[in-house]
């Protein structure tokens, strides 16, 4: 040892990454970037569908799965169901862009790509951030690369992280490219679209107005075909302003699994998530009228006839097939298994298609913001702001007239309420299935009365049931913070009635 030069001790490990010997290379920052993607998949892959069950939209069974739980108003500091898996996957891509936008200043590359890669950062911490301050109100704000003194940090509040979020957005906007340069990565688009919905979320009317007409001048479109909108074989279409890219075996999701129906020799499926007779009914009759039994239009002979071309386009029924078979019936006539219904939407089954996934092996990208979404928080927010004027009309009847679709306008002279309830509705039709409804009736401040409610089991298995759904409205329009975040950290203060 003594013969040795100085210094061939020093020696760096092959096998480790270590911030000084990482952040050297443009190589190293791509590497990084990409990283920051990751948590995408836990605050997607299974909240999406997931959602949908803490609303009259969709039922679910199987309490260990995290999500039933919670629509019962049984989440706690201890349990926080599915939304624990949120709540550490949000913080795990705020620590990863943290990480990011701290170091790579002092990586040696050109400009003009590190500038684009702050973007992506800037956005996706704000995406992060977006999911928290929706679900927990104020939380700590971290801006700094991990270190100790962030343990203790205080919960910033709503509006703090808010202002936080829409900076981060507008400087994200001025460096991201109007489109990819590879698939999945984050545009000048998207950046403008999340700001829209944050502002929106947050009744920022006039300028979430403003903003999303910047995003309807951008060349995005609506995809011609609903259903075809949710296949593999039309992703990242004109429609979709941002997704999160899966692709089995590596990065897939379950979501065939647990949305197809607990029948083999259909599907392999566990009937996890199932649409309700509460969000069927509420789809309009193909003429635009209320459906009701009493609708002269109503066909006696199966009720769910002459609807709305999203139900068909968005559910599996009794009397259509399902992966090219009948749709399951009891002998006793019931059909399904829990509520009578399964969604198509987000699953590779069709009515004549012969498609077996295996289970846990989905890829469909889940989609965060669509071009329709625009379209509806404009129209949402312009009413809001200053009445229903023609351009509300027209963001609203350009969604309804999808070429698959083709519903009738909207009928001219609405009050500003009666548009309001328009919205809604639209909303609730045109994104059922996709999560957005429970954010919805919560900002809306009418989750106590929605999500209070006797939900119908109409399915073989639940024939004739109901399950009464209990939302304590003071609590449950926030999300408790974990009981092991409170331990250790003195001066994070829990959430109300937790």
């Amino acid at each position: 040892m003594l013969s040795c030069k100085k210094g061939s001790l020093d020696l760096v490990p092959t096998d480790k990454l270590s911030p000084t010997t990482f952040w050297k290379t443009e190589a190293d920052a791509s590497a990084a970037i990409t990283g920051c993607y990751s948590a995408l998949w836990d605050v997607t892959a299974d909240p999406l569908p997931y959602l949908e069950v803490l609303t009259p939209n969709a039922y679910n069974e199987y309490p260990w799965e995290g999500w039933k739980d919670i629509s019962l108003s049984a989440q706690s500091p201890t349990d926080l169901g599915g939304f624990g898996g949120v709540y550490n996957g949000a913080y795990a891509g705020i620590a990863a862009t943290n990480n990011f936008l701290g170091n790579i200043d002092g990586v040696a590359m050109a400009e003009g790509p590190k500038n684009v890669m702050k973007g992506e950062a800037r956005f996706l911490r704000a995406y992060y951030y977006s999911i928290l301050t929706n679900y927990w109100g104020g939380v700590p704000l971290l801006l700094e690369k991990t270190n100790l003194n962030q343990k203790d940090m205080k919960k910033s509040t709503k509006e703090e992280v808010v202002a936080q979020i829409i900076s981060d957005l507008d400087q994200a906007a001025q460096v991201l490219p109007p489109t990819p340069a590879q698939k999945g990565r984050i545009t000048k688009g998207a950046a403008l679209a999340l700001k829209t919905r944050v502002l929106l979320y947050n009744k920022k009317w006039s300028e979430a107005a403003a903003t999303a007409q910047l995003v309807m001048g951008m060349g995005y479109s609506l995809f011609p075909n609903y259903r075809g909108l949710f296949l593999e074989a039309n992703e990242n279409n004109a429609e979709v302003i941002f997704d999160v890219q899966f692709l089995a075996p590596k990065y897939p999701t379950g979501w065939d699994t647990v949305l197809g129906i607990y029948d083999p020799a259909i599907a392999p499926g566990w009937s996890s998530i199932e649409p309700t007779q509460d969000l069927v009914d509420e789809y309009e009759m193909k003429d635009g009228s209320v459906y009701s039994l009493t609708n002269p239009i109503v066909d006696p002979t199966d009720p769910n006839n002459n609807r709305d071309p999203r139900l068909d386009q968005t559910i599996f029924r009794k009397g259509v097939l399902y992966n090219n078979k009948p749709y399951p019936v009891s002998a006793d006539g019931w059909a399904g298994v829990y509520t009578g219904y399964s969604f198509k939407k987000y699953t590779a089954y069709d009515n004549t298609t012969s498609t077996l996934i295996a289970e846990f092996q989905s890829q469909l990208n889940g989609i965060v913001i669509r071009y329709a979404d625009i379209l509806l928080m404009y129209a949402e927010a312009k009413n809001e702001a200053t009445g229903p004027d023609q351009s509300v009309y027209d963001a609203i009847n350009a969604v309804r007239r999808r070429a698959s679709v083709n519903m009738p306008a909207l009928p001219a002279g609405l009050s500003q309420d009666q548009m309001r309830q328009r919205i809604r509705h639209e909303r609730r039709i045109e994104f059922a299935g996709e999560g957005f409804y429970y954010s919805d009736v919560r900002r809306w401040g009418i989750a106590d009365v929605v999500l209070n409610r006797a939900i119908k089991l109409n399915g073989a298995q639940k024939k004739g049931a109901t399950e009464q759904r209990v939302f304590r409205a003071n609590r449950d329009y926030l999300m408790p913070f974990p009981q092991n975040d409170i331990d250790t950290n003195p001066n994070l203060v829990q959430n109300p009635n937790y």
